[in-house]
């Protein structure tokens, strides 16, 4: 596995990774055990997750729309980092991201109930922030600065 590329805002992207190995930890723990405990872990970390993805979500999308005044913020670029972030922030987010996704759809397979399926929100969530802040986007045709 590659360090974490140098990049802005490399605090979302540990962040991102930290929910990530946490989703992981709780669908293997809860792969094979169906205890009371082990299923309200599942449901902390996926709650967690899911929330705190909503909250981020909420957060980049308000800042990008700040920023759409004078920039043309497309949603390709806002939360596929499609041509508006450097290579290596952007296959590391979505490789967390679709990491996310993966673990999501297994859950369903290997845990009852599968809080996981929440989880996946964290993602997009942390992408649309640091988009919202670091991603570069063109200038808004016709904007004049003032």
């Amino acid at each position: 596995m590659t360090p974490l590329p140098p990049i802005e805002g490399q605090r979302l992207l540990v962040a991102d990774l930290l929910g990530t190995i946490a989703l992981v930890a709780v669908t293997i723990l809860a792969a094979f055990t169906t205890s009371t405990p082990a299923q309200v872990i599942g449901l902390v970390v996926a709650g967690v997750l899911f929330v705190g993805g909503c909250g981020a979500f909420a957060v980049g999308f308000v800042r990008a729309a700040g920023r759409s005044r004078t920039e043309a913020v497309d949603l390709a670029g806002l939360f596929y980092l499609t041509g508006s972030a450097p290579d290596a922030a952007r296959r590391w987010f979505l490789g967390l991201w679709f990491a996310q996704i993966a673990v999501a759809v297994a859950a369903i397979a290997v845990s009852r109930p599968p809080f996981a399926v929440m989880a996946p929100v964290w993602g997009i969530g942390i992408i649309t922030w640091w988009a919202s802040l670091h991603a570069s986007f063109s200038p808004r045709q016709g904007h004049a600065s003032k």
